[in-house]
């Protein structure tokens, strides 16, 4: 499988909260940064960043992938985020991710990302 390909695979898992599955493709000392969140390294502490990070705030997910472009271990993703507030409300937010490899797994997933709104009463 093709690094683009696992980062689709990624994406998708995101979209059906699959968070075990996800940390299924990282290596064990995986650094993840969404936005301006501090860094979390190891499983553990990206499972335990991900819920905190927006997840209880949010009732769906999906990803609009707008480019891809792969230079040695990284694969950048430009995308459209649709997030499916709890109340109705839909937010579409720009980001950019980088992911970095080590052969076949996720090494690091940096996320950039203003994900004010997401908080914005």
């Amino acid at each position: 499988m093709s690094n683009v390909t696992t980062v689709h695979h990624l994406l998708k898992m995101f979209e059906s909260f699959d968070v075990p599955g996800f940390l299924g493709y990282l290596t064990d000392d995986a650094v993840y940064r969404f936005g301006n969140y501090p860094a979390a390294t190891g499983k553990e502490a990206i499972a335990a960043t991900i819920k905190a990070s927006h997840m209880d705030q949010i009732t769906g997910i999906a990803f609009e992938i707008k480019s891809t472009h792969e230079q040695g271990d990284a694969v950048v993703v430009e995308l459209a985020v649709n997030y499916n507030m709890v109340g109705g409300k839909v937010i579409t937010l720009p980001c950019l991710d980088i992911f970095r490899f080590d052969g076949d797994k996720v090494k690091a997933m940096l996320v950039f990302m203003d994900a004010s709104p997401l908080f914005a009463g």
